[in-house]
Formats: C-alpha cells, structure tokens, sequence
C-alpha cells in the first residue's frame, strides 16, 4: 500500500504545487487505485507517473470546492480512451456531485464507454468498497466537506507448519485444508485450527481529510485513533490560526498538537497555501518530527 500526492496545493496552484489529488495504490492487495479528489491537473500529473487511469476504479471527492472537483470532468472522459472501456468506475462525492456531472456532460456532449455510477454520501455512512470499509465524517467548511478513513481487514495469522509437525502432520496439500477449516482431526483427536496459526496481521488504517478547521471533539479523535497515516489540510503554516478559523482551514503547529495526543504513526500535511515560498516551507520542515511530512507534488510514502 502506497501513498501519492499529485497535488500538494491549496486554492490557487503555483509553479511548484498543483491543487488537490491523492492516489492510494492498492496494486499489491486489489489491482486497483483509489483517487481522492481530482484537482484541475490532474490528467497531467497522471502522466508523469506510471499509475494506470484504467486501474483508477474509485474515486473519492472530499467536497466540491473547484480546487478538489475540476480535474474530474477531463479525467473520466479520458479515462474512457485509457483501457477504461467498459471497466466499471464507482465516484463518491457529496450530494450535488451527479447533477454538477451529468449537466457538465451533457452541455459538453460527454459519453463514457464504460459505466459510472455515482454515490452521494453522508456523514457517518460507513461504505464497504473492494473489500476495505471506508468511514465518512462531515468536518468543519463553509461547503460540506469530509473525512474519509479507509481500513483495511485484518489478515489472518500463517499456519505454524512447526506446530504441526509436532502432532505428526506432514507438510503437504493437507495443510490448505487445515487452514480452511475451524478445526480438524488427527488420530481421532479434534483440534482448534486457530491454535495453529500465527498471530493476526492488523489492517491499515488511513485517513484522508478534505478541508477542514481543527476538530477536537471526542468521537472525531476515536474515529482517527491509531491511523497508520493521517493526511490533514495544512493552509496555514505560520500560527495563523484565526485566520485559518475563520476561513474553515486549519493551521499546522494547532494540528500536530492535537495529533500528539493521539496515537498516529504518519501525519502527512497538504492543502499548503501559495502565500508562502519554498524557502519558507523548508524552514518548517526541518523543525518537524521524524514522523510528520509536509507534502509536495509527487510525494509517495509506503504504508508498511
């Protein structure tokens, strides 16, 4: 599991960040990315790396601000000229997403060689998608904008061949019935198929905000708890955080104190604002902990 950044910028883009797009690679686990918001580069950002827009068979839009949204339109289309014929992608966006689609296609007489379907979501709906269950919040915005937190199933331990051996039971097909089982017989004595396996692989968790003022409340902080990664907006980086209230963003150093509390393995900030250069942002970077990013385009960090 991977994480690409595609565009690290907020409102307005800049020469060195283009606005909103974050793929999550699941190649390895399901053959297929996840999209997360789809920022006007987005096509051209795709280019520049080996991710297939065919293989893109979900995409997730945090909310409809022009920033996350104006990409979408060029890449479905394109998608459909892509090896994206008649592969199925599944879009899930606030409500008004499919009519601001549909009447889009239409004036601009779009067809699509494959199906769409368009799912308009909610807060505290709870998705089931290729396996992964994805969690939606509604945050803090003046549009409504949300969280998505994607969790992957647990994994079940590998069967203990030594353990095995040990009650006399050789290596052999025997073994993948024994790991399909609850439990089995040997020499005419039941056993527990579970005390034959190694401990439980936990699933990752990500979460992956739209924009958003900081939350504190207690149910969002359990919903984020124990994340492998958190991607949180970061328009604000210079302790601007009125401002960033006012404005329904979010402020860097206010975020990481409140993520200190919690138990957070990566925090990846993105959403930064063209007012600062890079010099600047740099500066940040070096005062940052080793667990704690500052994205730019094409940052890829693996989930391990």
């Amino acid at each position: 599991m991977k994480l690409t950044v595609l565009g690290s910028g907020a409102g307005l883009p800049s020469k060195e960040r283009k606005t909103q797009s974050i793929v999550l690679d699941l190649i390895p686990e399901i053959n297929a990315y996840f999209l997360i918001d789809a920022g006007e580069a987005l096509q051209h950002q795709l280019l520049l790396t080996n991710i297939k827009p065919r293989k893109i068979n979900h995409v997730f839009i945090t909310h409809l601000h022009g920033d996350h949204i104006y990409g979408l339109p060029g890449f479905l289309s394109s998608r459909a000229f892509q090896g994206g014929n008649d592969r199925p992608l599944h879009l899930y966006g606030p409500k008004g997403i499919k009519e601001w689609l549909e009447l889009t296609f239409h004036i601009s007489g779009t067809s699509l060689n494959y199906p769409l379907f368009i799912h308009e979501i909610g807060d505290g709906m709870k998705l089931e998608v290729e396996g992964y269950t994805v969690q939606v919040r509604l945050l803090e915005h003046p549009v409504d904008s949300y969280l998505f937190v994607f969790e992957e199933p647990d994994k079940e331990g590998s069967l203990d061949a030594a353990k095995l051996k040990e009650i006399g039971i050789k290596p052999g097909p025997i073994y993948a019935e024994i790991k399909n089982s609850k439990t089995f017989v040997h020499e005419n004595i039941t056993y527990r198929t579970s005390d034959f396996l190694g401990p439980v692989t936990l699933g990752k968790k990500i979460a992956i905000h739209g924009d958003t003022r900081l939350i504190k409340d207690d149910e969002y902080k359990k919903l984020i708890e124990n994340s492998d990664v958190v991607i949180h907006e970061a328009t604000f980086l210079d302790y601007e955080n009125e401002k960033a209230h006012e404005f329904g963003h979010s402020e860097i150093h206010e975020v990481m104190e409140l993520f200190s509390t919690l138990n957070i393995d990566t925090t990846i900030f993105t959403h930064i604002s063209n007012r600062y250069d890079e010099t600047f942002i740099k500066g940040i970077k070096q005062t940052l902990p080793t667990n704690v990013w500052i994205a730019e385009d094409f940052f890829s960090f693996e989930v391990k």
